[in-house]
């Protein structure tokens, strides 16, 4: 009787692989049969499931935004507005091992996007729905009486996303306040969510 195979589950496991050779490699280095090496499956396997090697990469990348996007968002969860905004900036700064790690697969393709224009625009559409999420955290913060006067949203949007590059960039690349790295990266999280109070 031919095996059942979870397909969803399969193709997680997969990316998790392609993710961790990536983190180990970076995107230049990383080959299907690292890859599939790293899954322990072979190299039609890996085809049948992710396709060649471009398709991996941009699907890697799309699915590690995606992990980011769920845990920084928690879709349907209990906080809006402003506590909203603050917990999602915490949620994607690189502040312990989990998070450190999807931040480092990032910068890793942010660098390959350079030249890889699938990758640059896979790039480009995640950032698209992460400004949707946080004008929907900026608009729940306007109704619920939250903001100070005058803020721009597209604004704060782009500020936030300077703050999680920026400081993700510094703390992996540059080793950037390594020790007491996480209270540090709270207290920045805390100090961009308290200037927007009205």
């Amino acid at each position: 009787m031919p095996k059942l195979v979870d397909h969803d589950l399969r193709r997680a496991e997969l990316l998790a692989a392609a993710w961790r050779v990536v983190r180990a490699r970076g995107v230049e280095g990383t080959t299907t049969r690292a890859i599939a090496d790293e899954a322990g499956c072979s190299l039609s396997v890996l085809a049948h499931f992710l396709g060649g090697k471009d398709d991996i990469l941009v699907a890697a990348q799309r699915a590690v935004y995606d992990r980011i996007v769920e845990r920084a968002f928690r879709i349907g969860g209990d906080l809006f507005g402003l506590d909203a905004l603050r917990a999602a900036l915490e949620a994607v700064l690189p502040i312990d091992e989990e998070r450190a790690a999807d931040a480092h697969v990032n910068v890793a393709f942010a660098g390959a996007a350079l030249s890889h224009p699938r990758l640059a625009e896979s790039r480009r559409t995640s950032h698209r729905e992460i400004r949707g999420h946080l004008r929907t955290c900026l608009r729940e913060a306007r109704e619920l009486g939250e903001l100070r006067a005058g803020v721009d949203d597209e604004a704060v949007i782009d500020d936030f996303i300077i703050l999680v590059e920026g400081s993700t960039l510094l703390s992996l690349v540059d080793g950037w306040a390594e020790e007491g790295r996480a209270e540090r990266l709270s207290r920045l999280a805390t100090s961009f969510t308290d200037q927007l109070r009205g």
